[in-house]
């Protein structure tokens, strides 16, 4: 049934590669530094440069090497928060300025797309929302009269053109698709014909506010005007906002298309939610299927998460080869909207975070709208995504739901006894937690049997990490940061490696500040 040899990682970069660039040779002043080479981040370092600011980029490890290289990029205004529910929140107003500012994403991509050499396959396709329920149905219907008071060009249909239990369903129109790191290519290369530098392997760990700001990394210190923190997870703040973000694994699988696909994005309504699309690449379509979604290292066993995926698939498309399986990692707003603007009490320093599934779109929004703020220029919409605003009745409940597990993986990580009692009994390609002298330590072994031992306390608030075994890495439940099998960062908001055992300390009882 399809099972051919697995990649773990997306099929993006493996079909197009982007340029490699320097570490940061040292100490530098800019117009404008912004950190994260994303989606998010290149979208806004273009649109500075060619306002005429003079703009670096840094990027921790490569370009693309996170949650970008992992979307399965679709553009909507099909959010994963309901337009009901933002009506509820933010008035039919902000709800509409929602649906319009997504809208003027699709339309930057789509020009940025346009404007490339290959089109970076952009496409305007119908998107689909159906039910599987009576129950979904009724939500359905609901979420529809929304839709048409926002201003969306969505209809109702009896049936989606695909082999789908179906109880009704939402198409909305002219919503977008595109090849990730086509785009991605087409953006650095449109930065750095407009004059703008990139250093790669330059991870930030310090953002101060200033006349200049100041920015401290592990290639040498930055200074510049204005700083823009497109990291995904903002690296500039310690608490503030990863108390205001959950973050949640996704998992997607790919495969080439044997048979006909229909033109389209598709969504059920089951929780987790599944989704499905096609994409056209240089070696024919390509099926992406994703879903299957659960807050960060809460699941023991991440590798079955990949396996009901591909259960999934197989139900509908039986005779579906899927050779590419991987994860991704978002992260979802208390209020259900994403926090874009200046950081609270700074003059000079902007963050944007909390763009749910939909990173494409609202990455690009984000990019829209830091840029206009370092250039003075009203926008509209600004004050709605403000990352400063509060929302205390549509907050307060997830905020409490959300942020439990801090204080709780806090307590019980104190007492915690290990998975294992000695490295000898984890298996190759795998990691445990093993209480040794009073602390817990993170032990992986390779393949080839090598054991790396790190503290299993997270470098950012001071949880202890988790195994995931579909990516082979270390994840902290709390706030959503991960480390590679040797304790080296891959996402934050840690800035620092899990550090080396200490023979003579005992584990530290608390949080690392």
């Amino acid at each position: 049934m399809g099972r051919a040899p697995v990649s773990r990682s997306s099929p993006w970069p493996e079909e197009v590669g982007l340029p490699s660039f320097s570490a940061l040779p040292g100490t530098r002043a800019v117009d404008v530094l912004v950190v994260g080479g994303g989606l998010a981040g290149l979208t806004a370092a273009c649109l500075l440069q060619e306002a005429g600011r003079e703009v670096l980029l840094v990027e921790a490890r490569t370009l693309g090497s996170g949650e970008s290289g992992r979307t399965t990029a679709h553009l909507t205004e099909l959010l994963d928060t309901r337009y009901q529910v933002l009506e509820r929140t933010f008035g039919l107003d902000g709800a509409r300025a929602v649906a319009e500012s997504s809208r003027a994403a699709f339309q930057q991509v789509e020009a940025f797309a346009n404007a490339s050499s290959d089109g970076c396959g952009f496409r305007r396709v119908p998107a689909w929302l159906y039910a599987a329920t009576d129950a979904q149905r009724r939500e359905l219907e609901r979420e529809l009269q929304s839709l048409r008071r926002v201003g969306a060009d969505a209809g109702w249909a009896d049936t989606v053109p695909l082999p789908m239990r179906c109880h009704g369903a939402i198409r909305v129109e002219r919503q977008s698709q595109f090849h990730p790191t086509r785009y991605l290519r087409a953006l650095v290369t449109r930065f750095t014909r407009a004059g703008g530098t990139v250093h790669e392997h330059t991870r930030a760990w310090n953002v101060e506010d200033g006349t200049p700001c100041r920015v401290s990394t592990d290639r040498g210190e930055l200074r510049a005007h204005a700083v823009l923190v497109m990291t995904h997870v903002p690296v500039s703040t310690r608490f503030a906002f990863h108390a205001k973000v959950a973050p949640y694994r996704t998992y997607a699988v790919a495969g080439r298309l044997s048979g006909e696909f229909p033109e389209g994005l598709f969504w059920d309504m089951d929780d987790p939610y599944h989704y499905v699309r096609a994409q056209e690449t240089s070696a024919g379509r390509l099926l992406v299927v994703g879903g299957e979604d659960h807050k960060t290292g809460t699941r023991e066993n991440t590798a079955a998460c990949i396996s009901r995926l591909e259960a999934w698939t197989w139900a509908h498309f039986p005779d579906q080869a899927l050779p590419w399986s991987w994860s991704g990692q978002v992260l979802e707003p208390v209020d259900g909207l994403p926090f874009i603007g200046r950081s609270a009490g700074a003059a000079h320093v902007y963050l944007a975070t909390g763009f749910s599934g939909n990173g494409t779109s609202l990455g690009t929004l984000a990019a829209m709208l830091l840029s206009d703020a370092v250039l003075g220029r009203a926008n509209a919409w600004a004050p709605l995504y403000a990352a400063t605003r509060i929302k205390p009745l549509a907050q307060a409940r997830a905020f409490v739901a959300e942020n439990v597990d801090y204080p709780a993986h806090l307590v019980r990580d104190r007492f915690e006894r290990g998975e294992v009692s000695t490295p000898e009994e984890i298996p190759a390609g795998e990691g445990r937690l093993v209480r040794s002298a009073g602390r817990v330590l993170a032990v992986s072994r390779e393949e080839d049997g090598t054991l790396h031992a790190r503290s299993a306390t997270c470098t950012h608030l001071g949880c202890h990490v988790a195994w995931n075994r579909a990516e082979r890495s270390w994840d902290c439940p709390c706030h959503g940061s991960r480390f590679d099998a040797r304790g080296e960062v891959l996402n934050g908001p840690a800035t620092r490696a899990l550090p080396e055992p200490s023979p003579e300390q005992p584990e530290a009882q608390g949080p690392r500040h």
